[in-house]
């Protein structure tokens, strides 16, 4: 048996625990760098959809998802309809923005995999309340052939999304769509398409919701301001007090549609108008709850006016409009509003 002094003994263990060190010190820099290499971006390219320009003549659902609402468009012939808002006709453009968005995405940068950072970049699951925009096509069999969260837009061209359910972020290029103009269901629709010329309006007539209703009119087009023709027993605060009343009906952009038999609320208030051309519109308004919901008609009271009336009501009738609580305001103000009395 060898004997060692305690001098050695304390060398043999010093060597022990300094090549035990430096094992651990070897073990760790290899977990260090093992990390550092999970962490790393990885490179991704190519594009978002795999397959989507064979697969896209097959699209016949598309289901939008926010954190506020949930709509679904279908194909029915060779158009689009909402059938969420009792099959409202979807304009043919935003299919084509969406079709050429799916088509041309493609992935320039993965980003983070946390999921706590997802809401900052606008992609937060919109079931659970976030700020991301959930886009689902589904074939005529009900096959999904795309799903996609999008997020805040990236620059000019960019864009950030992930897939529904993915523990990572990615950055991607193309034709992007604003998500906040994805999630707008009266974007896809055309709500937009109420126009006319302010300075056209020859009178109006006005039921409030409460108080008396009103009549204003103007004598021709060179005419500045309009006149308050009934009750008697009135008169403006101002000359131009009717004015932003009187022509609040010429142009609108409404919030939301459904069919007019699905109207549950009361008929609350009125605003109609006539055009120097001849044209006349009527809206009834309807409570439904704090929404405030409206059905239109038009007349031609002139042969030149004919054709106008008929292309706006081919667009409103059978249907009911929710319009802003500022454009129901304007419509339907007050006759104390813009008046005073004069007894």
């Amino acid at each position: 048996m060898s004997r060692h002094t305690p001098h050695t003994r304390r060398g043999v263990q010093g060597l022990i625990a300094l090549a035990l060190a430096l094992s651990l010190l070897g073990l760790g820099g290899v977990v260090v760098w093992r990390d550092a290499r999970i962490g790393q971006t990885p490179e991704v390219s190519g594009p978002v959809v795999e397959g989507w320009p064979e697969q896209a003549s097959a699209a016949a659902r598309i289901r939008i998802e926010t954190a506020g609402d949930t709509f679904v468009m279908e194909q029915r012939g060779a158009s689009w309809v909402m059938a969420s808002r009792g099959d409202y006709p979807v304009r043919a453009e935003r299919i084509a923005e969406l079709d050429a968005m799916l088509q041309g995405l493609s992935f320039t940068e993965a980003m983070t995999r946390d999921a706590d950072k997802f809401d900052r970049l606008g992609l937060g699951d919109p079931q659970a309340g976030g700020a991301g925009v959930r886009i689902s096509v589904f074939d005529a069999e009900g096959d999904q052939i795309a799903d996609l969260i999008t997020g805040r837009l990236r620059g000019e061209g960019g864009v950030y999304l992930r897939r529904p359910g993915g523990v990572r972020a990615y950055a991607a290029s193309g034709p992007v769509i604003d998500p906040a103009l994805l999630g707008d269901p009266g974007r896809w629709m055309g709500l937009e398409f109420w126009n006319h010329e302010a300075s056209a309006i020859a009178r109006a007539e006005i039921q409030p919701e409460f108080g008396p209703s009103w009549r204003v009119m103007r004598a021709g087009e060179a005419q500045r301001y309009y006149e308050l023709r009934e009750p008697s027993g009135w008169r403006l605060v101002t000359a131009g007090a009717a004015n932003g009343v009187a022509t609040a009906g010429a142009q609108l952009r409404f919030r939301d549609v459904k069919p007019d038999q699905e109207l549950v609320g009361a008929y609350v208030a009125r605003h109609a108008a006539v055009t120097f051309s001849g044209l006349a519109y009527e809206m009834l308004f309807f409570a439904e709850n704090d929404e405030r919901w409206v059905t239109i008609e038009l007349a031609a009271l002139a042969d030149d006016a004919g054709p106008r009336a008929n292309h706006f009501n081919a667009q409103v009738e059978g249907w009911a409009f929710l319009v802003s609580e500022d454009a129901y305001e304007r419509l339907t103000r007050g006759l104390d509003q813009v008046a005073e009395s004069t007894n």
